[in-house]
């Protein structure tokens, strides 16, 4: 609701600086001309899809990895978090006639998608078992969240994502070809992709036991943050009341990767079902894997944008467009989780409070890169004076 308020907000701010001007402008001017001392403002509302964030880990099965009857319950594929909307703000100044600088920002802000699958634990219910494959045998192996009649388990997986950029260029017009005014835009581009993949699982025993806490939590979460250098060429086409431009641009230049993982057991079972205590490392982060890490590698972003536009005055106008931004080398964060576990260090698996690592320090750590896009369509209100 804040965001869309504070869109309303400059939206009016727009419309009123639009009305202002409307006595100083020239009504036959060319939407794409840039004039020297001349202001140009603008404020999209965006709905964009993202490439899904793959989660190839299984995280509940009902039964190892590889047998025949075996159903992957939780994790095990991709996720998305569907139309992600966010707004866009952009902003021009003629320097000279047909030289500009040109500034936009853009914010989707987090959006969040959550599954679980739970058992009851009472006689006849499906037994739910995190599968993963023994650092010590290599052999597929399982440890049961839930199994009847001794306790239950109720499982979840949250995932989330933010994206946002700024860019800052020069804007320098070349003379018309076919009807087409042209632009060789250039400057500095920054982009910031976030996301979090979330892992928790609780498995009270089943009465008259008394009640317990057994509750673990994996997060992984990842930042890329893209700096780099861009040209770039634009089309413009101007008729009568309505125009159309499309742009390419390409970015080059450091991904700073950040990965940050982290886990832990919340339980009072050693505590005769009193005190809470909280020991390090849950399931898939444990202390062979925890931690903060992060490095620069060289990224491309590429970009296409597509927009039409309808002037309501010589001043105003509105706007509706495509576009699409992708990025490589970026650090997702289901790719950071490993199968590959040596439960020896982790008390969530052993069930004994002074557990130490012997044998393979399984999970590692390493960078595991892939690709990511984005793309949607804009809606917005554009003026100058």
């Amino acid at each position: 609701m804040r965001n869309a308020v504070t869109t309303a907000s400059v939206v009016v701010l727009l419309c009123a600086s639009a009305d202002a001007a409307f006595a100083q402008s020239t009504p036959d001017a060319p939407w794409g001309t840039t004039k020297a001392g001349e202001f140009r403002l603008g404020a999209e509302a965006l709905i964009w899809w993202f490439k899904d964030s793959p989660t190839p880990v299984p995280l509940v099965t009902d039964g190892l990895i590889g047998d025949p009857d075996t159903h992957v319950l939780l994790g095990g594929g991709n996720v998305n978090t569907g139309a992600n909307p966010g707004f866009r703000i952009t902003a021009g100044y003629g320097l000279r006639d047909r030289t500009a600088l040109e500034a936009n920002f853009f914010y989707i802000p987090s959006r969040s998608k959550t599954t679980n699958v739970a058992s009851s634990g009472q006689l006849g219910s499906t037994d739910l078992i995190l599968p993963y494959i023994d650092a010590v045998t290599g052999q597929e192996s399982g440890t049961e969240l839930s199994l009847a009649p001794v306790y239950a388990a109720s499982t979840r997986a949250d995932f989330t994502n933010s994206l946002l950029g700024a860019e800052l260029n020069g804007a320098w017009t070349m003379e018309p070809v076919s009807g087409f005014k042209w632009d060789v835009v250039g400057g500095f581009r920054y982009l910031r992709l976030h996301e979090t993949y979330s892992f928790t699982t609780s498995s009270p025993y089943v009465p008259p036991t008394p009640p317990d806490t057994y509750v673990t939590t994996d997060n992984f979460n990842t930042t890329n943050n893209f700096y780099g250098g861009q040209v770039g060429i634009r089309a413009n086409l101007d008729r009568g009341d309505f125009f159309a431009n499309g742009t390419l641009k390409v970015a080059l230049g450091a991904m700073v990767q950040s990965v940050d993982i982290s886990g832990s057991l919340v339980t009072n079972d050693f505590t005769n079902f009193e005190t809470l205590q909280t020991f390090p490392g849950g399931y898939f982060a444990m202390g062979t894997n925890m931690g903060n890490r992060s490095r620069t590698e060289f990224a491309v972003v590429p970009e296409a944008a597509l927009n039409l536009g309808w002037r309501i005055t010589p001043s105003a106008a509105i706007t509706v467009g495509y576009s699409f931004v992708y990025a490589s080398n970026v650090v997702r964060p289901g790719n950071q989780m490993s199968r590959i576990i040596n439960t020896s260090q982790s008390v969530a698996y052993t069930s004994d409070p002074a557990a130490t690592l012997v044998g393979p320090a399984q999970p590692s750590f390493q960078f595991n890169t892939s690709s990511f896009w984005a793309q949607g369509i804009n809606i917005g209100l554009a003026v100058r004076f």
